[in-house]
């Protein structure tokens, strides 16, 4: 899962606009950024978090530099729990060449010190995206930890497993691959009409504005997919 590989699946499976998000943390989205854009590929920088609900929730950002003060932020809500490798295996930062740069000491599986309505301010504040992950599955799915949509949280963007999002939910289903492996890139993607990669733009898409949409496709067959 180098940058570069990542960029190389992402090319064979006919993506024009790809997104990371790992886990509590920005470490890699410069890299994958310098990545795609020497692939011909534009990159959304994102991260997911994990709540104190033990809720997943992506964070969109405009830009690098912003997803990394973001990610900088939430570390210190992150357990100083050291990581393991023999339990978890290394988690380590890499360059384009998957040259190991820098190792992170903490366990980033944990959960933040920070509430789902922390988590969505501090994410808006900041002029991101935040988009529960996987709304639809168990564990760590939004419906699946709290069994509703709390009040005052609405999301432009919601994403999940199936097709349609479950009926509790509100705004425009985002469908990502969520991959974990280079031969789960594109597995499932979603169709942007927008103006420009922005967050803005996405809220826009998401609610039908000016001819702007957001649709699910089962097969990448066309430039205009997105997979996460």
């Amino acid at each position: 899962m180098s940058p570069r590989a990542i960029v190389a699946a992402a090319r064979g499976m006919g993506l024009d606009l790809i997104s990371v998000t790992d886990h509590n943390t920005a470490g890699m989205v410069a890299e994958v950024e310098r990545a795609a854009r020497r692939g011909g590929i534009l990159f959304l920088p994102g991260i997911e978090i994990q709540t104190r609900e033990e809720v997943h929730l992506l964070a969109y950002f405009d830009n690098v530099t912003a997803c990394e003060r973001f990610g900088s932020e939430i570390y210190e809500f992150l357990p100083s729990t050291p990581n393991d490798p023999e339990l978890f295996g290394d988690q380590v930062v890499v360059d384009a060449d998957h040259t190991i740069v820098r190792v992170e000491p903490k366990l980033l599986i944990n959960a933040l010190r920070l509430s789902l309505e922390e988590a969505v301010t501090r994410i808006q504040t900041r002029g991101g995206l935040a988009v529960p992950a996987h709304v639809d599955r168990a564990p760590y799915g939004l419906l699946a930890q709290l069994g509703f949509l709390p009040e005052g949280l609405d999301f432009a963007l919601v994403e999940a497993d199936g097709e349609m999002l479950p009926e509790a939910c509100r705004g425009a289903l985002l469908w990502g691959s969520d991959a974990h492996a280079l031969e789960e890139i594109g597995s499932r993607v979603s169709v942007f009409r927008m103006n420009a990669v922005t967050v803005e733009e996405m809220r826009r898409a998401a609610g039908g504005d000016g001819g702007r949409s957001v649709t699910v496709k089962r097969q990448v067959d066309r430039p205009e997919a997105v997979a996460r």
